[in-house]
């Protein structure tokens, strides 16, 4: 019979991860973050540890005794130090060897494998490792450890992979059919020449969109070569993306959320809530909404939002007991996704495709509208958000389980962190300087692009960034894309199509004027609509040139417009329609933590949740004069 010992202390914790060489090259947060799933257990003699042909579950580190191997009836000897089931982290399905105590007393330490392994991830010589010790025992195939095992129940479906050729195939005669079509219609007969050559160019963009022919990035590079090559606009037309605020904002935010990620201080700080939170289903529920939330403005990426909070509602989940795919743990996964997604057009550095609206509304409009007058200004709908997600999951998954959760592995985490580190603190400054001088814009006049601008080069000058990080941690595709798209947005103006476009849809310019309330519903069809065809980048890129200059004819305030567009855009139905719902459904896909078929019920009142906060703020906006 084996015994769990949960009880140890920090000091042991690091000491063994230091004798470990695997664990060595680790920061201080990642270890902290292995924590919760490991345990020491004791084995008396005889006792079985591993059994050949089980699930691949768990990595074992010997820490005392000798252990006996085998293979089927076949001995491979015995071991006294080293490591256990390394099958669970080469990503194995099934443990290769029987390994049973053969001594008094075997004590070993275990980790989760799937945890561990995407903690390892990070020290490149890790799974080497791992494979270099399984094959001390000797293997039938000894190539199976060098390469991660393809699950062999994965298989390609001819049909869907028919119906991805046969989509291909109509977009590409598409693209190429489209412009002749465009150039040649009877009501684009008004416009110059270059216009006329320009949509049919910007169509082939679209269309690759749409069926997802080339990576976005590469699609508007397209339309900016063109435009270059033909001569439709000034090169400081189409390429005035790539020296806009926007851009540079981008790119510095980008570069403060990696430092601020990086240093671990976000961890730090995550440990500190959940240690001081009261022992509540609903505060549990809060806290991970409130993380997300405190994430999304200086996290510019809902992927990198995944990513860091999924850890945490595994931990979370593990540490409150909660079962798995049960209604508690399923209001975890729905408070922890819609808190790191519900805010994204709140806030002006939530997402990269805010700055690409920002960058097509006119300069004294981005003047009105910097960070912090964004916030207010859509702070209402924030706060609407807020209230009706939690109250919204609280009636939808009323408490079945009671919530605990393991304060021992917070202050065993917390104690492993020790002292803040140099990082954490220079990531912290830098946070705290970027969000002052925001905050006090109107004093010193400067643009807050240019504030980031200035912590990107510090960062970069003292090396709190290196040139490796520097160019694996940006999204730069996207800031390629961001450049473009602004480029192309400003060419839309530049040569008169806005005016076309504001011409043709007059019927909705009236009843913006008239009711907003009604037109707000309307867009909200039409946005929905493209959804279903295009990613979230898309649609607002589509939606933005079409909206944004009506929205200007019609004397409505284009923040209102660009606003309600990157919210709406971010509602979704079916889970392929959102890039960064499918890395959560798949970081779930192992542990399933919730229920999908319940989590994709809920998701059906995003999108009363983001349009009851627009309506809510239509009020709020007139009161404040932003709407007339």
């Amino acid at each position: 019979m084996n015994t769990n010992n949960d009880k140890l202390s920090s000091e042991s914790i690091l000491a063994t991860f230091g004798n470990a060489e695997i664990f060595q090259e680790l920061k201080l947060p990642d270890l902290a973050r292995i924590v919760p799933f490991m345990k020491e257990l004791h084995f008396k003699k005889g006792e079985q540890i591993i059994a050949e042909g089980t699930h691949a579950d768990k990595l074992y580190m010997l820490l005392e005794g000798v252990v006996q191997v085998d293979s089927g009836r076949r001995s491979m000897g015995t071991v006294n130090e080293g490591y256990l089931g390394e099958e669970a982290v080469l990503d194995h399905p099934e443990y290769f060897y029987t390994m049973t105590a053969a001594s008094d007393v075997v004590k070993v330490l275990s980790f989760i494998g799937s945890e561990t392994s995407k903690i390892l991830e990070k020290q490149v010589s890790a799974k080497r490792d791992f494979s270099f010790s399984l094959l001390r025992f000797g293997l039938k195939n000894k190539s199976d450890v060098h390469s991660k095992k393809e699950p062999n129940i994965v298989k390609v479906d001819s049909a869907k992979k028919q119906k991805k050729e046969v989509n291909t195939f109509v977009g590409w005669v598409l693209a190429f059919l489209s412009p002749l079509i465009l150039y040649n219609l009877p009501i684009l007969s008004s416009i110059g020449e270059n216009a006329r050559i320009f949509i049919a160019v910007f169509a082939v963009t679209i269309l690759m969109w749409v069926f997802k022919l080339v990576p976005d990035y590469v699609a508007g590079l397209l339309s900016v070569l063109v435009t270059l090559v033909l001569g439709l606009t000034p090169g400081s037309v189409i390429l005035g993306g790539f020296q806009s605020s926007s851009f540079f904002m981008a790119l510095s935010i980008f570069v403060l959320a990696s430092v601020v990620v990086a240093s671990g201080v976000v961890f730090r700080v995550t440990l500190l809530l959940l240690k001081y939170t009261p022992p509540s289903t609903f505060f549990y529920n809060l806290i991970i909404t409130l993380a997300g939330l405190v994430l999304t403005p200086i996290l510019p990426s809902s992927n990198g939002r995944v990513g860091l909070i999924t850890p945490l509602l595994n931990d979370l989940t593990s540490s409150l007991g909660f079962k798995r795919q049960g209604p508690d743990a399923t209001r975890l996964a729905v408070s922890a996704f819609f808190g790191l997604s519900i805010f994204s057009s709140v806030f002006l550095t939530s997402k990269s495709i805010n700055f690409l609206v920002f960058g097509m509304l006119p300069l004294q409009v981005q003047e009105s509208f910097q960070w912090v007058d964004w916030f207010l200004a859509a702070s209402v709908a924030g706060l609407v958000s807020l209230v009706l997600v939690l109250f919204i999951s609280s009636v939808a998954y009323p408490p079945q389980e009671k919530a605990h959760i393991s304060q021992e592995h917070i202050i065993q985490q917390l104690s492993i962190l020790g002292k803040m580190s140099k990082s954490e603190w220079g990531a912290t400054i830098g946070v705290g300087l970027f969000i002052l001088g925001i905050v006090t814009t109107s004093i010193h006049k400067i643009k807050p692009a240019w504030i980031g601008l200035a912590l990107m080069f510090l960062f970069l000058a003292l090396g709190t960034m290196n040139k490796k990080e520097f160019k694996d941690k940006i999204d730069w595709p996207f800031l390629f894309l961001l450049g473009t798209l602004i480029g192309l947005a400003r060419a839309i103006s530049h040569l008169g199509i806005d005016s076309l476009i504001a011409a043709q849809l007059g019927g909705l310019m009236g009843i913006m004027q008239s009711n907003i309330y009604l037109f707000v519903l309307i867009l909200a069809g039409i946005i929905t609509l493209i959804r279903f065809a295009m990613s979230i980048n898309a649609a607002v890129v589509i939606s933005a040139s079409i909206f944004l200059p009506l929205a200007q004819s019609a004397g409505l305030n284009m923040w209102v417009m660009g606003f309600m567009i990157l919210t709406l855009a971010e509602s979704f139905i079916i889970p392929y329609q959102c890039s960064y719902y499918v890395m959560f459904q798949g970081l779930n896909e192992e542990r399933k933590i919730y229920s999908e078929k319940s989590f994709l019920k809920f998701n059906l009142w995003s999108f009363i949740i983001r349009l009851t906060a627009i309506y809510a703020s239509i009020p709020f906006w007139k009161a404040t004069d932003i709407l007339k």
